[in-house]
């Protein structure tokens, strides 16, 4: 994810990342007309990090994302409570992904603290390995706290039933980059997306896309949801591939909650 092409609605001011105690300034939003970038060739994820100095922790950054979550340490995590309430489609075509606008009030709770709820996107294949398997797809929910830190909540997507919880956004899909639908008549709920098992992986981790920033919390939830073959494929034909190779884990702590 760049935090412009992902996160949307950006605030006027620099707010801080916290992270383990350490607090950071937030990044400037990614420019408009920026360096060009995307996931195969000249300009693709193994490159990143060369096409521009902003770029640069692509590849020099020790808690990147995506990981394998793999080998996960036991841990009694705070439990995730969702509130989230029906939002007006708003749905977007970034080129490298589909991205539903949502309007302010839902909250996600993550040990006493709330971060609101601004989107939630789609990459194809799925970006997180689940112990070394590649599903086909991820949903990743993006959430800012009051200190302007990023939570994402990852959902993996496996092939099965049709999702009816995602016609309202299929239904309308853009099929062309840069355009918008904007449905008031017509509601998504983020809630219905969620797996009904709320455990999860927890790791300190980045946008997924360039800049690559890092300070980033990811919860990922251990239970995947299901999508038909027919809804992969309708995303598929219109975002194409959109998943980064996965990256160390290196000197982080990966938790799975009990």
């Amino acid at each position: 994810m760049s935090l412009m092409q992902h996160i949307g609605r950006v605030r006027a001011f620099a707010p801080l990342f916290v992270v383990a105690g350490c607090a950071t300034a937030a990044p400037a939003p990614h420019p408009p007309g920026g360096p060009q970038w995307g996931y195969e060739g000249a300009t693709g994820a193994e490159r990143w990090g060369g096409l521009s100095a902003e770029f640069a922790v692509c590849e020099t950054g020790t808690t990147q994302s995506p990981i394998d979550l793999a080998n996960a340490t036991r841990a009694d995590l705070p439990d995730l409570r969702f509130d989230y309430r029906p939002t007006p489609l708003h749905v977007e075509n970034r080129g490298h992904t589909v991205q539903v606008e949502y309007q302010p009030g839902s909250t996600l709770m993550v040990g006493g603290t709330p971060y609101e709820l601004l989107q939630f996107h789609f990459h194809t294949p799925a970006e997180h390995r689940l112990q070394g398997r590649e599903l086909p797809a991820e949903l990743h929910l993006v959430h800012r706290g009051a200190d302007g830190g990023l939570a994402v909540v990852g959902v993996m997507i496996e092939r099965g039933e049709r999702n009816a919880a995602l016609a309202p956004v299929w239904d309308h899909l853009p099929r062309n980059r840069g355009e918008e639908r904007h449905v008031p008549t017509v509601t998504v709920h983020a809630e219905a997306l969620l797996p009904a098992g709320r455990q999860h992986y927890r790791y300190p981790g980045s946008l997924t896309t360039p800049p690559c920033t890092e300070g980033v919390q990811w919860l990922v939830l251990d239970q995947p949801i299901q999508m038909s073959a027919e809804q992969i494929a309708s995303l598929r034909a219109i975002i194409g591939t959109s998943n980064r190779p996965v990256q160390p884990l290196g000197a982080r702590q990966l938790l799975l909650g009990t």
